[in-house]
């Protein structure tokens, strides 16, 4: 009994001293970089709050060091072959006043609707004059262009969520970040939570204020460029691959359900490797498991399915002490 003690004491004593190391998922990477080129973007071409998806997903952009939003706008779409317009120059004044695009049947979420269609009203009531009308109007070139459908639309761009206080043509691209074109039809992307209207539009409650879609367009945009893995999302992880992009393409997804849906398509890309012993998912066998085993023998902790699998060391379906001393021994 007083051995059993001593143990018992000795394998508490060893693991409220061991130091946790927190492990990283796994995840998908950026390809090496085409000769030539300083890094990778991401960019997007976004109509979400027009009740559609992406016009152009997110996908990797190879860039050159001091090479502009703008310049790096006009050279995917050239390559895409995708129809756009714009005034200005590439170089001075761009503005995008279109992008190609065959929707033509809006969806607005009823929220955002509400907003737009009870604005006139608040504008004439609080300027003397009534303006940013929904038209539902639209040219059918198959080109989606400011002033179509609502007379505030337009384009606009963000860079990690966040609009920019210069234009294209001005802002350096920095490898890494992700850029998104932006159809915005309500406060100059106050539909898209990135402006305030400039004291212009009356405060609502907004979705997309404050939701960061940056990560979730680096990762899909890296599982894109990755044809080997892009097969292995379709082939095992095509539920969580559709709950992802629904979240992504739903302008009141919350941050929460974007970044859970994300996380679990990454856990079924890289399922984590189970190793005996290895009880809170570490990735390592340590004194801190043995002490969970131990506080669930007595009680004191509750254990997931898979982490009781990982306990049972003797593989007697009982979870106990005896499990705890076959760690322990097992610890390097």
């Amino acid at each position: 009994m007083k051995l059993c003690k001593r143990i018992v004491a000795a394998l508490v004593i060893a693991a409220m001293l061991a130091l946790c190391v927190p492990a990283f998922a796994a995840g998908p990477e950026y390809p090496e970089v085409p000769e030539g080129y300083d890094g990778y973007i991401t960019f997007s071409v976004s109509a979400i709050t027009m009740g559609w998806t992406y016009i152009i997903d997110p996908m990797l952009v190879p860039v050159h060091e001091g090479e502009t939003f703008a310049a790096v706008t006009a050279r995917v779409f050239d390559e895409l072959g995708w129809a756009y317009t714009y005034s200005g120059t590439v170089e001075e004044g761009f503005y995008l006043t279109g992008v190609g695009c065959y929707e033509t049947e809006p969806m607005v979420p009823e929220y955002l609707m509400n907003e737009i269609l009870a604005y006139p009203a608040w504008a004439e009531e609080e300027f003397e004059y009534s303006f940013g009308e929904w038209t539902g109007t639209f040219t059918d070139d198959e080109i989606l262009s400011a002033s179509e459908y609502c007379t505030l639309s337009g384009w606009m761009f963000l860079e990690d969520d966040e609009s920019a206080s210069v234009g294209a043509d001005a802002l350096v691209v920095t490898p890494g970040k992700a850029y998104t074109w932006i159809f915005t039809i309500y406060g100059w992307g106050m539909d898209y939570g990135v402006s305030d209207g400039w004291g212009m539009f009356p405060a609502f409650d907004n979705p997309m204020e404050g939701v960061s879609r940056t990560e979730a367009h680096i990762a899909l945009a890296q599982i894109c460029a990755d044809e080997e893995l892009m097969e292995t999302a379709l082939d095992v992880a095509g539920d969580e691959l559709i709950d992802f992009l629904t979240a992504l393409y739903d302008p009141e997804s919350s941050q929460e359900l974007i970044d859970s849906t994300l996380a679990a398509l990454l856990a079924a890309l890289y399922p984590a490797e189970t190793i005996p012993g290895d009880v809170n998912g570490d990735g390592k066998v340590s004194s801190a498991d043995v002490l969970l085993i131990m506080r669930y023998s007595m009680g004191l902790e509750e254990l997931e399915a898979s982490a009781l699998e990982n306990a049972d060391l003797n593989g007697d379906g009982v979870v106990d002490f005896a499990d705890a001393l076959l760690v322990a021994r097992s610890i390097n």
